[in-house]
């Protein structure tokens, strides 16, 4: 994502995330993490085994279970993408956070109810977001 004067790249806010991964539609969404994430690990996100259910909610065949942490997890993926690349976004997900106690954010959003997890998550991705290089 550029700036306004298309010279750096601009962080996304958590409220400019929120209200995207918010407003579209389920297939967009999954389609988004797909592209930012991979379809093996939007899958274990969503707790499901086999990613031929996250290409037929992507293509609005099925709709997943479990939609909410779906588009939270993109909101994640998001503020994260915009300060860093995508590649970095996955290994986000996926390491050891000592933010989380050193629990994996793979693992909370796919275990946990969102609602005990999501606070510790944001603060989380806000800290790695606003780290300076």
């Amino acid at each position: 994502m550029q700036s306004a004067q298309g010279l750096e790249p601009r962080t996304l806010t958590a409220g400019e995330a929120h209200n995207e991964a918010m407003s579209l539609p389920i297939p967009t969404v999954v389609g988004r993490l797909v592209g930012l994430l991979g379809a093996t690990t939007v899958a274990e996100i969503a707790g499901v085994k086999e990613t031929r259910a996250v290409q037929q909610w992507a293509s609005g065949e099925r709709e997943p279970q479990r939609s909410h942490v779906l588009r939270f997890a993109l909101q994640l993926a998001m503020m994260i993408s915009t300060v860093t690349s995508r590649h970095m976004a996955g290994a986000w997900f996926h390491g050891a956070n000592p933010h989380l106690d050193d629990q994996i954010p793979i693992v909370l959003l796919r275990d946990q109810p969102l609602e005990s997890i999501q606070v510790r998550l944001m603060a989380a991705v806000r800290s790695f977001a606003s780290r300076k290089d």
